[in-house]
């Protein structure tokens, strides 16, 4: 079910970048597997009508989330906070021009690239969080975090949650904590949280917008695009309980950015409704991918993985100051996320978003460069 699909001749950005160059793209945060069969019959089934014209949401789409909500994360939504959106990226970005008042906005580092970038795009100064092994997980410097939020210039957290790169999950009592903290420093906290329904482990992801304190100053942006393997159909929501916050967002947004893709829209609400199976047996495929490479990588002198409960991506450092990772992953033959885009030059970030074939292949090229290097 879970095997490595061939992409060429689909115009795939992780697999012809560097093709000429002979690499195993395992960078992009796309999998290599295919979507769930019944996505892909609801999408045949539809483009076979031969008029592709506007379509807004509609009512079992936005329920579809509803019960989504309610199903995964016991969190009780209305209809009407759900806004569709044509992306996270966009969403964040969106979030910045509304909320961020040209001031200072709050992200953790490591980060991936478009959040470390979104302040600076938008006419704000970009504030790093430092996030930091800690006993067990990743996590950030409360007493930091603090002093940031208190800054008279800081008017938003961008909060990646899901961590993107580190995989790290917040728990509900930390969500409430930063709660607080954002309530008495008047902080708005956009949460990206387009990873939340790729946790391997029995950790549970609680939403931020679903915390009550966050409730009249949040936003949480998910989409089905990375769980259910449908990035390139443009399709994510906003969900905004608060009523005067959500139509200053629909406001900001109008005829800026486009519709969603309606192929995307029907994925998702397909991904909402038919797919359970599908996404139990994903999430063990993943969990079993990153146990392979945990089990390999931390027999490589120099490098350290530490596997953490979400994502289908493995931040690997280097425990030794002259090893730049990049290099020599790309000397292996691999073609990883390079650390430095993401606030860590030495480290770097693998995909395991893909079948146990290529993940073999690519602990082979590993192990064989390092035992000759």
């Amino acid at each position: 079910m879970f095997n490595t699909v061939n992409r060429d001749h689909t115009n795939a950005i992780k697999w012809e970048r560097y093709r000429s160059q002979n690499l195993l793209p395992m960078w992009v945060a796309d999998m290599d597997i295919a979507s769930p069969a019944a996505i892909q019959q609801a999408i045949s089934k539809r483009v076979e009508h031969p008029v592709y014209g506007y379509t807004h949401p509609w009512e079992s789409l936005n329920q579809s989330v509803v019960n989504w909500c309610q199903r995964q994360y016991q969190w009780q939504i209305e209809p009407e906070w759900i806004v569709w959106m044509p992306g996270v990226v966009p969403s964040f970005n969106l979030a910045i021009d509304v909320f961020g008042r040209q001031g200072r906005v709050l992200v953790q580092s490591p980060n991936y690239p478009p959040i470390l970038s979104a302040a600076e795009r938008n006419g704000c100064k970009t504030v790093t969080l430092p996030v930091l092994w800690q006993g067990d997980r990743w996590c950030w410097d409360w007493q930091q975090l603090e002093v940031e939020m208190a800054h008279p210039d800081c008017h938003l957290f961008l909060l990646c949650n899901p961590m993107n790169p580190h995989g790290s999950v917040l728990s509900a009592d930390e969500l409430t904590r930063l709660a607080d903290l954002a309530r008495q420093h008047q902080v708005f906290i956009c949460s990206d949280e387009i990873h939340c329904d790729l946790i391997l482990e029995d950790v549970a992801h609680t939403p931020a917008s679903s915390i009550p304190e966050l409730t009249d100053c949040s936003v949480t942006l998910m989409a089905a695009s990375k769980t259910f393997n449908v990035a390139g159909l443009g399709c994510s929501f906003a969900i905004i309980p608060n009523a005067k916050l959500r139509k200053r967002w629909q406001d900001r947004m109008e005829d800026r950015l486009p519709y969603p893709n309606f192929i995307g829209l029907i994925a998702a609400e397909t991904a909402f409704t038919q797919c359970d199976d599908w996404h139990q047996k994903l999430r063990q495929h993943l969990r079993h991918n990153r146990n392979l490479l945990a089990d390999a990588l931390n027999q490589l002198n120099g490098l350290i993985y530490r596997p953490q409960p979400a994502t289908f991506l493995a931040w690997i450092e280097s425990s030794r100051d002259d090893l730049i990772l990049d290099k020599h992953f790309i000397d292996a033959g691999i073609m990883p996320s390079e650390g430095k885009f993401f606030g860590n030059h030495q480290a770097v970030r693998l995909n395991f978003g893909t079948g146990t074939d290529t993940i073999n292949q690519a602990l082979e090229l590993l192990t064989t460069y390092w035992q000759q290097n």
